[in-house]
């Protein structure tokens, strides 16, 4: 495989099997092969909205609908990424700005964006 995509998944599972999921990606990679990733960011606007008790861990939720969110830091991504045997390529956050016209809201979006290469071994 010469590229894989991970959108909007990482955040859902628990922070301790995340090195293993990017393992089994980094398996069927081909040396050289990217991993290209999206997720939610730190201080984004739907982990600000969550009330007490939907905290499982440090930057780890739960939803109302009993779904999970985790929210990156950059630092965090490297580390997790550079763990499991990855070059980073980049890492970045990207701000968005989500606009609701029906209800008059503006609401501020914060997610990670990076690329990361398969090393040789």
């Amino acid at each position: 495989v010469d590229v894989a995509t991970l959108v909007f998944v990482l955040s859902s599972i628990s922070p301790s099997r995340m090195i293993f999921v990017l393992e089994n990606i980094r398996n069927v990679l081909k040396i050289g092969g990217l991993l290209l990733f999206r997720d939610y960011g730190l201080y984004d606007h739907a982990m600000l909205r969550f009330g007490h008790g939907q905290k499982i861990e440090e930057n780890f939720y739960v939803r109302q609908d009993g779904t999970r969110a985790y929210y990156f830091t950059l630092e965090k991504l490297r580390e997790l990424a550079e763990a499991a045997g990855y070059a980073v390529r980049s890492c970045e956050y990207v701000h968005r700005e989500t606009v609701n016209k029906k209800e008059g809201l503006r609401v501020p979006r914060v997610f990670v964006q990076a690329k990361f290469a398969k090393m040789q071994v």
